[in-house]
């Protein structure tokens, strides 16, 4: 009997050691929160590099006064993360940045991460809490601008401007603006929908002429001071060349008119 009290005994003390074991690892998991096959978010104030550890889903970028456009597909979403991503890695920010006349703002979606937002002008990035506005990365952010404006001036959404009722329409002829009737900005609207993006243009010499028709749109988020006009050329009945007076950038879309339209 005494024997076998001993062994019981032994028995118990291991039992409770590992009861204890169990309990100290679970203080330990609750108080420093072990992660445990857990899906993290991350924020949009962590470090740039971590918001880019994923593939992302989606890129929307808004234009003043034209809406939203979205980018699906995985080789533009790939090429343009890695532009952010270059530019915070590159640039520094010295807390100087004089306010755009044209503004993009938009932001990036991933399927693990809250959407983080950004703003580009003409000499400064933004994405979530980081900025970068330094000398030596100005010509990559007009670079990056240039491309998201050649992203957001789209056929569709010119001609939806043209028909906005918000918005105003203008025939320009030798320097005079004259108003369109609602009529005739739905059907010019119309044709420039279905108009085709041109992607080489630089064989095109009817752009050292004058055009053979002119349309300015004014469009709604501009002021009396500081009017937003996006003009669009008409050349031999074929082709549109679309840019903003707000773009610094200088940057132009190129549109080639369908002929049966």
């Amino acid at each position: 009997m005494p024997e076998e009290k001993k062994g019981l005994s032994w028995f118990r003390l291991i039992l409770l050691q590992i009861a204890i074991g169990c309990l100290l690892l679970g203080l330990c998991a609750y108080v420093f929160r072990l992660p445990v096959d857990e899906v993290r978010t991350v924020s949009p104030g962590q470090d740039g590099r971590d918001l880019f550890a994923g593939v992302p889903m989606r890129i929307d970028v808004n234009y003043p006064g034209l809406g939203t456009v979205s980018i699906h597909d995985p080789k533009e979403l790939l090429k343009l993360k890695a532009s952010f991503l270059g530019l915070l890695a590159g640039g520094t920010y010295d807390g100087q940045s004089k306010t755009p006349r044209l503004l993009l703002t938009g932001s990036i979606a991933y399927l693990d991460q809250e959407d983080v937002p950004f703003r580009i002008g003409t000499n400064a990035f933004r994405f979530g809490d980081r900025a970068v506005n330094s000398l030596n990365i100005s010509a990559e952010i007009r670079k990056l601008q240039n491309t998201l404006i050649d992203k957001a001036l789209t056929p569709a959404a010119v001609g939806t401007a043209m028909e906005a009722v918000g918005n105003q329409v203008f025939a320009l002829h030798s320097g005079n603006l004259t108003p369109l009737a609602q009529e005739e900005r739905s059907a010019l609207a119309e044709r420039f929908r279905s108009a085709t993006r041109v992607i080489d243009f630089s064989r095109f010499e009817f752009m050292n002429r004058r055009p053979d028709a002119h349309y300015v749109v004014q469009l709604p988020d501009g002021g009396e001071d500081q009017r937003h006009w996006l003009h669009a050329d008409v050349f031999d009945n074929a082709y549109i060349v679309v840019f903003d007076l707000w773009d610094e950038t200088n940057q132009r879309a190129y549109f080639k008119l369908n002929s049966s339209s």
